[in-house]
Order: structure tokens, then sequence, then C-alpha cells
């Protein structure tokens, strides 16, 4: 675990916006917050920034990278304990000792979609204006990581758990493919059409659209 370090953040031009400024370390995690006066309004939103660690573990120094992206705000899990409990009230009697809540499994199932959105749905999460989309499938895939991980704790080949697992992810797929949101394309926090919704899947045509007697059909907006 690091025991000291640097943080240096550039600009996507290639510009340095915090020069190593010195990290502190808290249970084992090096962390560098940043004022309000440090990300200015007028600073360039969007991808593109880096952000550098030089963390010292061990006696030598260890330099990781990732990229980065300056938001208005980020887009946060839309479920809870409440919403989980909502569909099996014995969730809350079956929840591990260890466990307060089943925050674990909600942040996870965020995490997932988040990257699923990016990869798959072409989007940008921090511009999504309309979270409440992704409501019914956070829900699914965190019930199905509940139910896959019960199922496997108790070492059963089959039975409730393994069932209730594998429900949940078809209905999460199923939720996905009809998700749609209200999009922030201006990266001004306000949505550039509020009756115009992006389509995670987009309907794309590889050839002219068929006819059905002599009306024919068009892609759709959303």
């Amino acid at each position: 675990m690091p025991t000291s370090g640097t943080y240096t953040l550039k600009t996507p031009g290639g510009g340095i916006h915090v020069d190593e400024a010195a990290v502190t370390i808290s249970g084992g995690i090096a962390q560098y917050s940043h004022s309000a006066e440090n990300l200015s309004g007028s600073l360039e939103l969007g991808e593109g920034w880096v952000q550098e660690w030089a963390l010292t573990i061990g006696g030598d120094v260890y330099n990781f990278r990732r990229m980065a992206a300056l938001v208005r705000r980020r887009l946060y899990p839309v479920i809870s304990d409440a919403d989980l409990t909502a569909v099996y009230s014995d969730l809350s009697d079956l929840r591990p000792s260890s466990l307060t809540s089943y925050q674990q499994y909600i942040d996870d199932a965020w995490f997932t979609i988040i990257r699923r959105l990016r990869t798959e749905g072409g989007g940008l999460e921090y511009l999504v204006m309309s979270s409440e989309a992704f409501y019914e499938s956070h829900r699914h895939l965190t019930l199905y990581l509940i139910w896959r991980d019960f199922h496997s704790s108790l070492g059963q080949s089959n039975g409730r758990y393994l069932d209730l697992s594998q429900e949940h992810y078809r209905l999460y797929q199923d939720e996905w493919k009809r998700i749609s949101w209200v999009y922030d394309y201006g990266h001004d926090g306000s949505p550039d059409d509020p009756d115009l919704r992006q389509a995670k899947n987009p309907v794309i045509y590889t050839s002219s659209p068929g006819f059905h007697g002599r009306f024919r059909y068009r892609r759709g907006r959303y």
C-alpha cells in the first residue's frame, strides 16, 4: 500500500493544471481533492484530461496514469435497498450479518451499466439528464448479482437462488434494449431537446427500408 506520493493533472491539450501536488493517504488509499477554485468554470469540459499518480510503495516509486473527464455533475445510482426489498421483502432477513446494506451490489451493477453505456450505447454517462431511464435495468442487474452470489456462496448446483439470478439477468437484458434518455449534447447542464430522447439501441438500416403496400416505413426518432 502507498505511504506517500504526488498527483499531476494534465489538460486535454497537454498542459499541466496541477503539478506534482502531495497526496493524502487514508486507509491505504491515495487521495487528492480539487478545490472549487482549482476547477473554475473557464476550463474545458469533457474528455481528454489525464491524471498521473507517483506513489511510493515499499520504498519504490510507481507511476500510474488514467484518463479523466471534467464534468458538471456525475450520474449517480438510481436505486437503494428499498427498491430491492420492494420486490423481495425477505431480502433484509437474508442479508449476511457482515453487511449493513446491499450497497456493494448496487455499486457493482452501476459500474457495469456505466461501462456498457460507453462501449455499446456510445454515450457519456455524465451528459445523461434522465437518470431514471436506468432504473429497471439497474434494479434487475443488482438482483442478479445478489442471487448469483447467494447461489455461489451456498455451493448449490441448482435451486431457487440460481433460478432467480437467471430470471433477473434476462429481465436486465430486456430492459437494457428499451433504454432511452434525455441528453445534454452542449455540456451546459440543460437538455438540448426535452422532447427528443436518445435510444440506447437506435434502429439502423443496412439497406433501404421495406415497403408495405404503398407506404414506406421510415426510421423513427426518439
